[in-house]
């Protein structure tokens, strides 16, 4: 007897020391506080946050309420994270499955599940066929930095261009780079303005910009064969695992407008935030207060250890020079 008493007590305070289990989205939002996750830097790069040049209060650059959950989320980390976590419980749609939280924002679902030790069986089951399937066709497993130098007819790039392309885990075995993805971050325009209202709107963000994946091979041949560009393709060292979650945020921004601004709110800064969500640690956004010229931002991610080789392909001009 007395030892089933011993043991039943030892079963309780065993019991006891194990860590409550979440089970709601308040238990949650209570475990974030106490982590202080809202102030995680990580957090910040998922929701595109960056301290005001002035007041150095953080606000998110994405100028889409459809980004955020909470009705102040562009300037309120903290809010953001307890709207997401309680929208997480949201029941499931089976008539639109890719609308539910889960399914919008799996970057940030992700990180809130290795954070919290968020389990499968702790949010309703929801499926994201739409997600799935496109994450499928893209199979990401390394990611590669494009560098396409000067068009002179182009002011936005007067200094280059940087785009990302995401490979395959064979790109190197059967020479798939063709088959990849680039992903590219440029300014959006309808009608045609003239240079004259065409620079000052690249000066002033008077153009929405937006990300686009389109097959890698049509930007090779838009750059090195209609505007005679010379590429230079700098392998990144990232993991599958640092690709996929890349990926996963690619998913949340898209149709996500922000302003575009040809020196500093551009192509490369928004690529080295990409970066930055990638792999949490990396401040290769701080070095770039005012301005981000292409040819520096790709500085920056050599000199943060990011680059593992380069390979350099020539325009068909100048092949056909030499």
């Amino acid at each position: 007897m007395r030892t089933l008493l011993a043991l039943g007590a030892a079963l309780c305070l065993a019991a006891a020391a194990l860590p409550a289990r979440a089970d709601g989205p308040g238990d949650l939002q209570a475990r974030a506080r106490s982590l202080q996750l809202a102030d995680d830097p990580a957090w910040a790069d998922l929701l595109q946050y960056e301290p005001h040049p002035l007041t150095r209060r953080l606000r998110s650059l994405a100028d889409d309420p459809g980004f955020f959950n909470a009705p102040d989320g562009a300037r309120n980390p903290a809010a953001e994270l307890d709207a997401t976590l309680a929208r997480l419980f949201a029941p499931a749609r089976p008539e639109a499955p890719d609308s539910h939280p889960q399914c919008r924002f799996p970057a940030r679902l992700h990180w809130l599940r290795t954070r919290l030790g968020i389990g499968t069986d702790t949010l309703p089951a929801q499926p994201c066929p739409r997600l799935e399937a496109w994450m499928a066709e893209i199979n990401p497993a390394g990611v590669t930095l494009v560098f396409p130098s000067a068009y002179v007819n182009s002011p936005a790039s007067m200094f280059g261009h940087t785009l990302l392309r995401i490979d395959q885990a064979n790109v190197d075995s059967d020479g798939s780079a063709m088959l990849s993805y680039a992903l590219n971050f440029g300014a959006f325009i309808e009608g045609a303005d003239n240079s004259m209202l065409y620079a000052w709107k690249g000066l002033m963000g008077g153009y929405p910009g937006l990300f686009a994946l389109v097959p890698y091979r049509e930007k090779m041949a838009e750059y090195t064969r209609l505007e005679n560009r010379d590429l230079w393709e700098y392998r990144l060292n990232l993991t599958p695992e640092e690709t996929g979650r890349m990926v996963e945020h690619v998913w949340e921004l898209k149709q996500i407008q922000f302003d575009y601004f040809f020196f500093d709110e551009n192509c490369s800064y928004r690529l080295l935030e990409l970066l930055q969500v990638a792999r949490p640690g990396l401040r290769l956004t701080e070095q770039f207060p005012l301005t981000a010229i292409p040819t520096d931002t790709v500085k920056a991610v050599k000199e943060a250890g990011l680059v593992e080789s380069i390979q350099y392909r020539p325009s068909r001009e100048r092949e056909l020079l030499s």
